[in-house]
């Protein structure tokens, strides 16, 4: 400081020195001249003026900074940068320079832990100012302050190892102001993206149109916007947190798009368009590190599109329950095979030319549906096959037509799906299952209405049986799956019952009447067998061989007029029905009605003769029927007299 003054002061002597010299031969000269050179006096007086004054301020400024800054007695006498030094590196957009002197003060034992965390703060505020500029805007004049930001990023992150590394005073890294940088950073980025990405709005959940105009939007004007502005992150060292906001945007937007009530279509829109964003390179993809370009693949879809994946699964599963509810919808035409395996290949169809994984994912969600759905219909149809709810037959023959489209559909699809063999027990388990107790619970209900309809049948002239019969024959033409096993089986089945409950009425009925009621009886035998078998060939057409039916060889029986004739017919009779009791076979012999005490004994001596030892056939129509009370009382076969 001393050698300065002295060099102030020889430099004003001098110029004192100078100025005396010209004045003394300044009257020597002309006028002329003489003007000239004052003028070139008072110019360099004036220059020597701002020298001076200039001079003096540099003095001022060095003598104030050596007043200002601190000394650490601890760290040799260092000096430190003055904050209001600091606060003009930081004006000047010198980010870096700027936190290295923060961060000396920082370590000082003059720190004052307010001011530095103010500092830090007005470190990070003019940061986000230029981060904000450059993304709203885009200046290249930004490019050396967008530097700074990243260096001081990475700055920080270094400081933080150090810190981590000597494993001391944790407390203050955990409330140290920059740790929370990268954090602020990526908020900021994702905030001002989010406003450069239009929002959409659809006046219909169904308007594909609009949505397609949104997407294509995204696609030429917003996303070339974002991806203009990636070699200048690139260069401050920056891209790695652009490109993660970046995409998170995208990831949150295409979230909000398929929020509410999506249908399967536009979900597919939406997913489609991202990812084949992604494989135009459209987007702002991450860095990879060297690795299989299939694994940055899945990395990829599940980072950006996990949401939009997850709602077009749940769009899947939802719409396939709904439609194959609809084939336990009571009163409701069961929908086809066909139908369901469209549900359950149409949606993986739809996505197999985007990749196999998802196409891989959706069919594992149909299959999923499919059996979910199987083991609840099979506690559904207990509900619906309710004897209590049973009005008319052909609510419970949709569960059996159900169980019949059902297994013809998975048959197919096994051409289909490369099911495991687990899944197709369990497939199979369930729809035999259902349809064995389904099928149980309609005979009971069946055996039930048919009892009612036969209760006065027989002593009254009019009954519910015709209607009974009716009502079967609606409800047999609605069944469509008829050339199914499931179909023939229940044909013989029902018939069994009608035909056995009838056989039961009669001979109850018959064996409580007089001479001239049982008459009436035989009358009305015929009238009621061909009602029963038109109704079946019918429902059952020529497909098998006719229908074992006892009242078809009664009526004969009945019928006949020649007493050989007669013991022929009921040879017959018994041979195909050799369950035949003694008390019914009596019965049927008092129907008859025309035979002598003779004639009925010469009857069971042949059917001694020629039907002991007889096996019983597969059809025991007559094993189940009781006779609670009539003439004959009740004991055993007919061939223990």
């Amino acid at each position: 400081m001393g050698k300065i003054k002295r060099a102030c002061c020889r430099f004003f002597q001098k110029s004192k020195l100078q100025r005396v010299s010209s004045g003394e031969n300044t009257s020597m000269l002309p006028k002329e001249v003489q003007k000239e050179k004052g003028e070139q006096k008072s110019k360099g007086t004036e220059r020597m003026k701002h020298m001076a004054r200039k001079l003096l301020k540099n003095l001022s400024s060095v003598k104030e900074e050596a007043e200002e800054k601190p000394v650490d007695k601890d760290s040799g006498g260092r000096q430190y940068l003055s904050d209001k030094a600091i606060c003009e590196l930081i004006d000047q957009a010198k980010f870096l320079e700027a936190c290295n002197h923060i961060y000396d003060l920082e370590q000082s034992e003059h720190k004052n832990e307010i001011k530095i965390d103010n500092l830090y703060k007005k470190v990070a505020e003019r940061m986000w100012l230029v981060v904000q500029k450059e993304i709203s805007g885009g200046d290249s004049m930004l490019l050396e302050p967008l530097k700074s930001v990243g260096a001081s990023l990475k700055w920080k992150k270094e400081k933080e190892k150090e810190w981590f590394d000597s494993v001391k005073d944790m407390e203050s890294v955990s409330t140290w102001s920059p740790k929370y940088w990268n954090k602020d950073l990526e908020k900021l980025l994702m905030e001002c993206m989010a406003t450069q990405i239009p929002s959409f709005v659809s006046a219909s959940n169904t308007d594909e149109s609009a949505l397609k105009d949104h997407l294509s939007q995204l696609e030429t004007t917003t996303f070339p916007n974002l991806r203009c502005k990636r070699d200048i992150f690139k260069e401050a060292g920056l891209l790695t947190t652009y490109t993660k906001c970046c995409n998170a945007c995208l990831s949150s937007h295409l979230s909000t798009l398929t929020d509410g009530d999506m249908s399967f279509s536009k979900c597919l829109l939406i997913y489609e368009w991202g990812f084949n964003m992604y494989r135009s390179e459209k987007l702002l993809m991450p860095h990879w590190s060297p690795q299989p370009r299939p694994l940055a693949d899945a990395y990829v879809l599940q980072w950006i599109f996990s949401n939009v994946e997850e709602k077009l699964l749940t769009v899947t599963q939802k719409e396939v329950r709904e439609v194959l509810r609809q084939a336990i919808t009571a009163g409701e035409k069961p929908c086809t095979d066909t139908t369901i395996i469209q549900v359950l290949t149409g949606r993986a169809q739809a996505v197999q030319h985007i990749s196999d994984t998802i196409k891989d994912k959706v069919e594992a969600v149909c299959l999923e549906e499919l059996l979910h759905f199987l083991h609840s219909y099979k506690h559904e149809g207990r509900n619906l096959l309710q004897l209590d709810s049973f009005s008319e037959p052909y609510s419970n023959l949709q569960i059996l037509e159900t169980c019949c489209i059902f297994r013809a559909a998975w048959h197919k699809l096994t051409y289909i799906y490369s099911a495991s063999a687990d899944t197709d027990a369990k497939v199979k388990e369930f729809i035999d299952s259902t349809e064995e107790q389904s099928r149980e619970l309609l005979l009971q209900a069946i055996t039930s209405k048919v009892k009612v309809a036969l209760k006065d049948h027989f002593r009254k002239d009019h009954s519910d049986f015709d209607k009974f019969l009716d009502c079967l024959r609606s409800s047999f033409s609605r069944f469509e799956m008829k050339n199914t096993e499931t179909y023939e089986t229940l044909i013989q089945t029902v018939h069994h019952v009608i035909v056995t409950e009838y056989v039961q009425a009669l001979l109850t009925a018959s064996a409580k009447s007089s001479s001239a009621k049982r008459r009436k009886i035989a009358n009305k035998i015929e009238v009621d067998h061909q009602a029963i078998r038109t109704l079946f060939k019918e429902c059952f057409g020529h497909r098998t061989a006719p229908l074992d039916d006892p009242i078809e060889g009664i009526l004969d029986f009945i019928l006949l007029t020649d007493i050989e004739a007669m013991k022929i017919q009921l040879v017959l009779l018994l041979h195909k029905f050799p369950d035949i009791r003694k008390e019914l076979l009596n019965i049927i012999l008092d129907i008859k009605g025309s035979l002598n005490g003779t004639d009925r004994n010469a009857m069971l001596e042949v059917v001694y003769d020629n039907c002991v030892g007889v096996e019983r056939g597969r059809h025991s129509f007559f094993e189940a029927i009781e006779i609670k009370t009539g003439k004959y009382g009740i004991c055993g076969c007919c061939f223990c007299c």
